[in-house]
């Protein structure tokens, strides 16, 4: 039992024992008055029903984990927000329930509300919102549309016009992964945000009664967070990634996750992380890990396995690293917040000393999951490494573009896949099979229309001022709960890479490619193809704490064909035994090279990370003659894919396919 829960089963001693004193008193006074009611009476049996019911609650604060990090104030904030989030569950559940099972009548609503809201904007009146009365009649009189249809009139909107789009000007914008050079600039209506904030709680809701209900609320998380490169549009609106937060959501986070508010500030990623860890290794109590995306974890834990001895340090001499670039005024608010702790500091080295297999259940043994959407494959690295035994939870699903789309339904499931249903009252989604994905005018379906097994591109309109919008997700319908579609999210049309949530996209990533190669001396390019390194064995190069791409490239030319003949007959004698082939090519390091010079040329958001050192420098691979062909005949015969239907992999997808192609370079920029 921790000194916490001491002190409140103190306080509910002393609670009860007043309230006991003020029973008995007006007990007297009852008896002296005849059994008359006074307004001393009255108030005397006032105070002592609410010292009852606190007493009450201290009682049960005493019995619950508590993280050692809370103060009284915050552990008593922290269990009112909750269980007033638990009470307000039963509203939300029985709202999703009849929507699920009317589905259709749901989505008519919400369109209709959409509509009346923006009407008479100057977009409201150039597509006639205001006689719209079904989705029907709107697919008719609305195209579909992607960013560049908006994108006038959110320049506009961010210069300070008013009533363009939306009827309200947005508290801010929202700042998407730019793939050529410039992000797209979403306007965030309030509604938006109170969607997803309420969406954010709800799922954190679901899961912790639901599926962990051994999790006690008063159990902290760990928060991986990075506070964004502050920006405004020309009008002084906030602009930046939606997952930022603004000072009144700090101040909750440092309530419920083990980094204090000046480490929410820290705008330095190397900094924030080792801060994050801090803080959260001091907590023997803590409960989850919120992580956004598993790359930040994976890369995160990466940090601790190179730096946990700087932080047992920390911890056991109540300090902040000196080496660490903090300012004056934010270490000293740290460093307030550090008492010197030698028991966790031993108990820690103790368990780093063993190894990192499973060290996020030895050093936290009351971890019950982890929150963080695994679009990379990261997660079956955490579940098979540092995370073993811990199931990876995605809560909901979201984009920038939309707010809510989506609540997970098998929380917590090791292994399994993530599935959703949908949340139908603050977006109105129509899908276009995957086959009529790239036809001039795709028809769409509803949400009563589509069928279970079959793959569709999602297209939303939503309270953003977004729609008929083709943000680009593509999901597939595998079962139906009531009336309602549950999904699974399948790949990002155009998308190529995403290691930190940067999000390149195949068109980009294929300018790139043929520029660089457009440099290389005398040489034409055959094919290229493109992985994540959590592809790789093992997750790729151990001494590397941050993601990377690998890329794989063949090229030819007329004047080396006998070189080239050389090093792939040799083969399986080993590449050794032949003349390097970058010589013989021509190509230099610093050719290779120029793959991330060009992508952080092009891509803002790229560069951006490749700057503050979250992207490892991508590791670039020439390979054999004929390494593609070996590579397509592998996914023919592994696929149902038809020569009809066939396509060149550029994203290869499997740990087989990057081992084939391992097995066939010939040359490497490490």
């Amino acid at each position: 039992m921790s000194k916490l829960n001491i002190l409140f089963m103190t306080f509910s001693v002393v609670t009860l024992g007043i309230a006991t004193y003020l029973v008995s008193g007006m007990i007297g006074t009852i008896a002296g008055s005849n059994g008359k009611l006074t307004v001393q009476i009255v108030a005397s049996g006032s105070v002592s029903i609410v010292l009852l019911l606190i007493s009450a609650m201290f009682t049960h604060i005493a019995s619950l984990r508590i993280s050692t990090t809370h103060s009284v104030i915050s552990t008593i904030l922290v269990y009112l927000v909750m269980y007033a989030y638990q009470l307000k569950r039963i509203y939300t559940d029985k709202r999703l329930k009849q929507s699920w099972k009317n589905p259709r009548k749901f989505q008519e609503r919400t369109l209709q509300k959409l509509l009346a809201e923006n009407k008479d904007t100057e977009y409201g009146k150039r597509y006639d919102f205001g006689s719209t009365s079904s989705m029907a009649l709107f697919r008719e009189k609305h195209p579909l549309t992607t960013y560049e249809h908006y994108a006038g009139d959110i320049d506009r909107m961010t210069k300070g016009e008013c009533n363009v789009i939306l009827k309200r000007k947005p508290p801010r914008y929202g700042l998407t992964s730019g793939s050529t050079g410039k992000g797209k600039v979403i306007p965030i209506s309030k509604e938006s945000d109170v969607t997803l904030f309420e969406g954010i709680m709800y799922s954190m809701a679901v899961l912790r009664k639901d599926v962990f209900p051994q999790r006690s609320v008063l159990q902290k998380g760990l928060l991986f967070y990075t506070e964004p490169t502050p920006r405004v549009t020309p009008d002084g609106t906030s602009l930046g990634p939606v997952s930022r937060m603004d000072a009144d959501k700090k101040l909750f986070c440092a309530m419920v996750y083990s980094p204090p508010l000046a480490s929410l500030n820290e705008t330095d990623p190397v900094v924030a992380t080792y801060l994050d860890l801090l803080f959260s290794l001091k907590d023997r109590n803590l409960g989850y890990v919120m992580g956004r995306l598993t790359t930040a974890v994976f890369s995160a834990l990466r940090h601790l396995e190179k730096d946990w001895r700087k932080m047992v340090y920390d911890i056991e001499h109540g300090t902040i690293n000196k080496e660490l670039k903090v300012s004056e005024d934010a270490r000293t608010a740290l460093e307030a917040t550090m008492v010197p702790d030698k028991r966790r500091a031993d108990e820690l080295r103790h368990e780093f000393e063993k190894g990192f297999c499973g060290i996020m259940r030895r050093v936290w043994p009351y971890m019950h999951y982890i929150v963080a959407v695994d679009a990379t494959g990261y997660g079956d690295i955490l579940a098979e490494g540092y995370a073993k035994g811990i199931p990876i939870y995605s809560g909901f699903y979201s984009s920038t573009e939309l707010p809510i789309i989506g609540y997970e339904l098998n929380q917590g499931q090791l292994g399994g896949s993530h599935r959703y249903a949908f949340l139908l009252t603050s977006t109105v989604y129509e899908f276009i099979p995957e086959e009529d994905m790239f036809v001039q005018e795709p028809k769409t379906l509803f949400i009563d229309e589509i069928e279970v097994g079959k793959v569709y591109e999602l297209v939303g309109s939503c309270v953003n001022g977004l729609y008929r919008f083709r943000f680009g997700d593509v999901i597939k319908v595998v079962d139906f709960l009531d009336n309602c579609p549950v999904i699974e999210f399948q790949y990002r049309s155009g998308l190529v890479l995403n290691v930190r949530a940067e999000k390149m996209d195949s068109a980009t990533l294929h300018n790139v490619i043929t520029k660089v190669i457009s440099h290389w001396p005398k040489v034409t390019l055959v094919d290229y193809a493109c992985a994540e390194n959590c592809m790789l064995d093992g997750g790729g190069d151990q001494n590397e704490v941050n993601p990377y791409y690998v890329i794989f490239i063949e090229v030819d030319r007329d004047t080396c064909d006998q070189s080239i003949d050389e090093v792939d007959s040799a083969g399986d004698q080993g590449i050794d035994e032949v003349d390097s082939p970058r010589e013989l090519l021509d190509i230099s390091k610093q050719h290779l090279g120029m793959v991330d010079e060009v992508l952080c040329k092009t891509s803002f958001t790229y560069n951006s990370f490749r700057e503050k050192a979250e992207i490892a420098p991508p590791r670039v691979y020439l390979v054999k003659p004929g390494s593609f062909d070996k590579l397509n005949e592998f996914v023919m015969n592994n696929t149902t894919a038809s020569h009809n239907q066939f396509k060149n992999p550029r994203k290869l997808r499997s740990p087989e396919m990057v081992g084939l192609m391992m097995r066939n370079t010939i040359e490497c920029l490490e």
